[in-house]
């Protein structure tokens, strides 16, 4: 959203608007609410005396000389509330993970090659972690496969091994490009043909906050 634009007095026309506008300023500018929402604000505008209407996005609240100012909740920003002249512009979303970051549902082919097994299951000592700790397992093993030079993606099947999903890594073969081998935290290399596919993978580990949700007790 374009930068918050402070309403001067100069922009209202009449002296009773301007003690409007003042006194609307210091009656958002004496409370703070992180998590207040359009309709919150507008009921709380609505019970000090103002005549203020949620819309999508903001609230508009009409003077008594039919002069109209807009405002939007700013979460933890200092006041209730900023202050447009005019009605701001709602920009949409904004995509904060790259496309196909995420792959959904793809299956990757195993490699054969023998070399390159070896190489990967002498690079850990397995069990990297215990039994129902893949996700810093798997973190672990990502790392130290990515410190050889080694492509690592990571593998998540939010349905499997308790709540909290089972996380496991390919590593793709140094000589054979798009081809690669599993291998699980806990029990190490992998050959089965379930670990090749999942409902989703990634290359960062950050991106599991992504697919994770995050609960919150009302």
């Amino acid at each position: 959203m374009a930068a918050v634009l402070v309403v001067s007095i100069s922009l209202f026309s009449g002296p009773g608007c301007c003690t409007e506008v003042n006194d609307l300023w210091l009656l958002i500018s004496s409370y703070e609410d992180i998590g207040i929402t359009v309709h919150d604000l507008a009921f709380f505008l609505a019970t000090h005396g103002f005549n203020a209407t949620p819309g999508r996005g903001y609230v508009t609240v009409t003077f008594s000389d039919g002069e109209k100012t807009y405002l939007t909740p700013n979460g933890a920003a200092p006041r209730l509330a900023d202050l447009w002249a005019e009605p701001p512009t709602p920009t949409g979303p904004v995509r904060v993970i790259v496309p196909d970051a995420i792959q959904r549902g793809v299956t990757y082919e195993r490699t054969e090659n023998a070399r390159f097994i070896r190489e990967v299951t002498r690079r850990a000592i397995f069990p990297v972690t215990p039994l129902g700790m893949c996700y810093d397992g798997s973190k672990k093993l990502a790392d130290t496969y990515e410190s050889f030079n080694y492509r690592v993606r990571y593998m998540y099947d939010p349905s499997e091994w308790d709540w909290q999903g089972h996380l496991w890594v390919l590593v793709e073969d140094d000589g054979r490009p798009d081809r690669w081998i599993a291998v699980d935290s806990y029990y190490g290399v992998m050959i089965d043909d379930e670990y090749y596919s999942a409902p989703y993978s990634f290359e960062g580990f950050e991106h599991l906050d992504s697919i994770n949700p995050k609960w919150r007790l009302g």
